[in-house]
């Protein structure tokens, strides 16, 4: 979904380059996963800033956040490879900090502990995004997954098993 550009001290619509006062949302209708169309929603500026690619997690969709080095192992995983689902490094910054967090996109939040999953209707910056100056960027992109998302209860699998074979 297109979002906004920050320009000085305001957004600005990803279309007309008006200032808003929020992160402006285009249409759902604009949302893409194609490249060329990615590119020219949200081209890259003069100072190497990009507009906002956005993510509307709802009711058919879940984002969970992992550490990147579990992240990494799961992606590694023969069963993730038969069933890859998106994942993105979203850097977040947490007291001045960036911190990098890993997050997997889902279609539902079923079977995963609340305190991973974005809150319902959050908004999940996708690359090409940048966050406080830092570019998000895809550990697996969408176009690697067949447009396919994996399940809540497939996930939660994965990262137990994950977990439990660095015991």
């Amino acid at each position: 979904m297109p979002g906004a550009l920050w320009v000085g001290d305001s957004y600005v619509e990803p279309v007309t380059n008006a200032e808003c006062d929020a992160l402006a949302l285009a249409s759902p209708a604009m949302a893409t996963l194609d490249p060329e169309e990615v590119r020219r929603l949200w081209p890259v500026s003069d100072g190497g800033v990009t507009r906002s690619a956005l993510a509307v997690l709802g009711k058919l969709m879940a984002a969970v956040v992992v550490e990147p080095e579990l992240a990494r192992r799961v992606v590694a995983s023969k069963a993730f490879r038969m069933s890859p689902t998106p994942v993105v490094m979203l850097p977040v910054p947490t007291l001045g900090l960036m911190i990098e967090s890993a997050v997997f996109v889902v279609s539902s939040a079923e079977g995963l502990d609340e305190r991973l999953v974005f809150p319902r209707d959050a908004m999940l910056p996708l690359p090409p995004a940048v966050v406080e100056g830092h570019r998000t960027r895809w550990l697996v992109s969408p176009a690697e997954c067949d447009g396919l998302l994996m399940s809540g209860p497939d996930l939660a699998d994965l990262l137990a098993l994950e977990t439990s074979n660095r015991r």
